[in-house]
């Protein structure tokens, strides 16, 4: 699948959802969140096929398998690197039929009444930039040595 799809531009290094790549192959391709917002809350990931496929329902084993251990790589990584209060995992929408899953994390200190889903929403969490950005994704990226 060529340009249609944004995640499929992403992987070739075009479109809005570009975001640093903390780890890829042959199956997978995991990335952090683009910088669109005004410094946005550091730590969501994004675990993705490279190949075009819509649901979770449609992954070959080698593909479930690698997604598996992604996510859990990415949730250990952010827990380590972040010391969160949560590490969130979920396979939601469907206004971009790529299969990917979402691997993000919650503050300390983020209020009750805060969205789990919604975090950049409080604001007091903590932001980033592009420059902090580059060496939590280097640090994040460790943590897949050996996959």
């Amino acid at each position: 699948m060529g340009s249609e799809c944004a995640i499929c531009a992403k992987h070739q290094g075009v479109g809005p959802l570009v975001g640093p790549v903390i780890f890829e192959n042959d199956l997978i391709v995991v990335t952090h969140r683009p910088l669109d917002q005004a410094s946005p809350v550091p730590g969501y990931l994004f675990v993705e096929t490279r190949r075009h496929t819509p649901t979770v329902a449609t992954l070959t084993d080698p593909e479930a398998a690698a997604v598996g251990m992604a996510v859990t790589r990415a949730a250990r990584a952010l827990h380590e690197e972040l010391a969160p209060e949560h590490v969130f995992s979920a396979i939601t929408g469907r206004s971009v039929p790529h299969f990917h899953q979402h691997v993000f994390a919650r503050p300390h200190g983020t209020p009750p009444t805060t969205p789990w889903t919604d975090v950049d929403s409080w604001p007091d969490s903590p932001r980033t930039t592009p420059t902090a950005l580059k060496p939590l994704c280097t640090r994040l990226s460790n943590h897949f040595t050996g996959f």
